[in-house]
């Protein structure tokens, strides 16, 4: 695996914890479908969260949540339909939120929780 797909995947992971930790259910982690990816499809209590996770290492190319543009949000919207569309059960609210995850070279991960972004 490169080194860059190692990156996201550790962010993937950090991120799935700590969701947990804060009691939420992660339903699905890299659920792929022909339209693409969602990296985490979780329940924040009764809400259904599609979560996209970027991760860098630093903020050479910009920060991880730049990263999100309109036409990736148009995307992941997409993919919430389409992974809905696979699921028998209903949900009344549904969002998307990005986590921007910067792993400095020292130090703990930094993490960025930016709710309801689509």
């Amino acid at each position: 695996m490169a080194a860059k797909d190692e990156v996201g995947r550790h962010g993937e992971r950090l991120v799935a914890r700590r969701l947990q930790e804060q009691g939420w259910e992660v339903l699905e982690r890299n659920w792929r479908c022909p339209l693409g990816e969602l990296d985490l499809v979780a329940l924040d209590g009764p809400c259904l969260v599609a979560v996209e996770v970027k991760t860098r290492r630093n903020a050479h190319f910009g920060s991880p949540q730049e990263a999100v543009t309109h036409a990736k949000l148009a995307r992941l919207r997409r993919l919430v339909g389409a992974w809905l569309e696979s699921q028998e059960r209903q949900f009344r609210e549904i969002r998307i939120d990005v986590c921007a995850v910067t792993l400095p070279a020292a130090g703990a991960a930094i993490v960025e929780h930016l709710r309801g972004v689509g």
